[in-house]
């Protein structure tokens, strides 16, 4: 176990690889064991309204009596999960659509690549309401199958752009020359040499997955039976929180979020980072 922790330790390049994975590791702990730590189970009224942090509400209860800091541990698990998932469907899209226009080319890459600016046009958070409001409920699965299917736009096009790279490089030539299939050289040959972008772009979709998530639950349109940041923005939102200066309840969701985002991105850049020192040694 402790070599294993040390190997994934490593994996992770330089100190904002590393950091970026502590909050990373710090968020994923909670979603996956948050229910057994949680002071009270979720949703549960049983206590004054408006209280502010104390020793026995850390964070304070909101406007129905709730405890903030058991509602901020079972958000963490749905919106973990939606990020993570939503972020998984975006790329294996992402990643099958840009690789296939990247290397085919011709009428293929015009017709994903037109498709890819039609959806552009349209502001992805505006899709993602328009689809919304005509589903008949939004579970949780259902935000995550919309977030997921309407987010690999610009990965798409980041993919394809480093497939046309690829396509010209020897490897590529020598794996014709032996008779490997296009699907084969696609999915076994270039698809080994473009991870680390995919893992960056990966974390750039986690993020906006989470984003997206927040925002179509401020906006009521997220699952109305389940807890996540962006719902607990959403009611305090609702109950004027702020005019009962109860930053107690507006902010641990709000710095939630920008934690969860800035640890993905600072995997992220630590990626790409190592990827383009490689790339400038390969060079040399």
């Amino acid at each position: 176990m402790k070599k294993m922790l040390k190997a994934c330790w490593n994996a992770f390049p330089g100190v904002k690889g590393k950091l970026g994975l502590v909050i990373l590791l710090f968020f994923t702990v909670i979603a996956l064991f948050g229910t057994w730590v949680a002071p009270y189970p979720k949703n549960f009224i049983g206590f004054d309204s408006w209280l502010p942090p104390s020793v026995s509400h850390w964070l304070g209860t909101d406007s129905y009596g709730q405890d903030v800091l058991s509602q901020m541990i079972y958000g963490t698990r749905t919106s973990f999960w939606v990020g993570i998932l939503a972020g998984l469907i975006t790329t294996v899209i992402g990643v099958t659509v840009g690789i296939v226009a990247g290397f085919k080319g011709g009428w293929i890459e015009e017709s994903l690549m037109r498709i890819v600016d039609l959806f552009l046009i349209i502001p992805t958070l505006a899709l993602m309401i328009i689809l919304a409001s005509f589903l008949p409920s939004m579970g949780t699965m259902s935000t995550i199958l919309i977030i997921g299917s309407l987010s690999w736009l610009y990965m798409g096009r980041s993919i394809r752009s480093q497939t046309m790279s690829e396509r010209q490089s020897g490897y590529v030539e020598a794996a014709r020359m032996v008779g490997m299939k296009d699907w084969e050289i696609m999915f076994k040959e270039i698809l080994p040499n473009i991870t680390p972008v995919i893992l960056a772009n990966l974390v750039l979709v986690t993020t906006q997955a989470v984003l997206a998530e927040a925002g179509l639950s401020f906006l009521g349109l997220g699952d109305p039976t389940n807890v996540s940041w962006g719902t607990i923005l959403a009611l305090a939102n609702a109950n004027n929180a702020v005019l009962f200066h109860a930053w107690w309840w507006i902010l641990p969701p709000g710095l939630a979020i920008a934690f969860f985002c800035f640890g993905f991105i600072l995997i992220g850049n630590g990626i790409l980072e190592k990827y383009r020192a490689n790339r400038g040694n390969a060079a040399l």
